[in-house]
């Protein structure tokens, strides 16, 4: 398993608010945006990314994402967690947006959700 990156992600009340900040105080950009969740990027380094989804819209805790760079490999980590009695948070999906992903909360309690673009 490679991981390619690592994505915080934020609840917020205020998306508004919240794109206002990102964006018109410290300059990122909306790489995506679908109904109550945006990606947000450095233009510079559009590696550097911050998800944001509404409080209302999962009801998740915050956390982070990993990438682990191959959509196989997230399937393969889903099934290695369930076995060993982690609580998945949000079920393992293929998302419209090409990203195959599920949430699995920690031993902290952090969710962490697990993410790889989808081939093609």
């Amino acid at each position: 398993m490679k991981i390619t990156r690592i994505i915080p992600s934020l609840n917020s009340s205020d998306l508004v608010a919240t794109r206002d900040f990102y964006c018109g105080l410290l300059n990122l950009s909306v790489d995506m945006e679908d109904g109550m969740f945006m990606m947000l990027n450095s233009p510079d380094v559009t590696s550097a990314q911050i998800v944001v989804n509404d409080n209302g819209h999962s009801g998740l805790p915050p956390g982070f994402a990993i990438d682990i760079g191959d959509a196989e490999a997230v399937k393969v980590l889903h099934d290695q967690l369930v076995q060993r009695g982690f609580p998945i948070v949000e079920p393992l999906a293929d998302k419209a947006w090409g990203i195959r992903r599920f949430s699995v909360i920690d031993p902290n309690g952090v969710r962490v959700t697990i993410i790889s673009h989808l081939p093609g």
